[in-house]
């Protein structure tokens, strides 16, 4: 029989889950596994060092729990960890920002490229580095927006202040030129109609999530689009806090939050019930 394992999704926090909507849109007949770490949220601050050594101690948990595939639904984490959580993992290890270089550099008419990110994300140059890669003549502009990181996780992603924010984070990279801006933090998308009235037809807006669901049966075969499947979601932190959120977030998604546990003197995760 083929197995049919869980499709892990990782995040800090809330943001993951605007990847895991996309998921599970495309494919309602698969069982999902959402872990977010919580606890220590955010991530964009953090050392890249730490937040992999953290991912790489979820990428254990995914595979305890028999996943079929691992989606590394934070940029941040995607920058700090996903090469060493490919050469660890018997099982695909995507993250989100390939998959969003490639659509903008297919929608940008003039090869302009705008990122907007965690501080993390913008540190570590991930973004410039594998879009230059494909056309060496692109142009990218970066910039981290890290209130607008805090206002998704506490469930703000609509209203004046958050449009003066959203505002006051893209304007500046609109007015380099760029044709295309790619939401590169899974937090971001949770704003999507407040980016899309601030930017209007002036740039196209890429959606990571959205290009991780699309490529995903090029790691996964047979993916259900059909029956019913099912969500199970793990925290670091208060369980109650993080489903009232991602039930104002995401109200479509069926959760079911549970507690993770650190044991911080090995830095592993622990199931309580387990």
């Amino acid at each position: 029989m083929q197995h049919r394992g869980p499709i892990a999704l990782f995040d800090s926090g809330e943001g993951g889950l605007t990847v895991l909507r996309h998921l599970w849109r495309q494919y309602p007949g698969e069982h999902f596994l959402y872990a977010a770490d919580s606890l220590h949220f955010p991530y964009g601050p953090k050392p890249l060092n730490t937040v992999r050594t953290w991912f790489l101690a979820f990428l254990d948990f995914f595979l305890a729990e028999d996943a079929r595939a691992i989606v590394i639904a934070c940029n941040t984490a995607t920058a700090a960890a996903l090469d060493e959580a490919r050469r660890r993992s018997p099982v695909p290890v995507i993250g989100v920002v390939e998959p969003a270089c490639q659509r903008a550099l297919q929608d940008s008419a003039q090869s302009r490229i705008g990122v907007l990110s965690t501080e993390g994300t913008y540190r570590s140059g991930l973004y410039p580095h594998l879009i230059l890669g494909i056309k060496p003549d692109a142009h990218v502009v970066s910039r981290p927006c890290p209130v607008l990181v805090e206002m998704a996780e506490n469930g703000q992603v609509d209203g004046e202040d958050v449009r003066f924010r959203v505002a006051e984070c893209v304007e500046p990279v609109l007015a380099t030129g760029v044709d295309t801006v790619i939401l590169g933090c899974t937090h971001f998308p949770h704003m999507e109609q407040v980016f899309r009235e601030v930017v209007g037809d002036r740039a196209v807006i890429i959606d990571p999530g959205m290009e991780v669901a699309e490529q995903l049966p090029q790691h996964v075969p047979d993916l259900r689009r059909d029956g019913s499947g099912h969500v199970t979601a793990f925290t670091t932190g208060n369980p109650r806090q993080f489903q009232d959120i991602a039930q104002l977030l995401v109200p479509e998604l069926p959760l079911s939050v549970h507690t993770l546990q650190w044991d911080q003197e090995e830095w592993r995760l622990r199931h309580p019930s387990r």
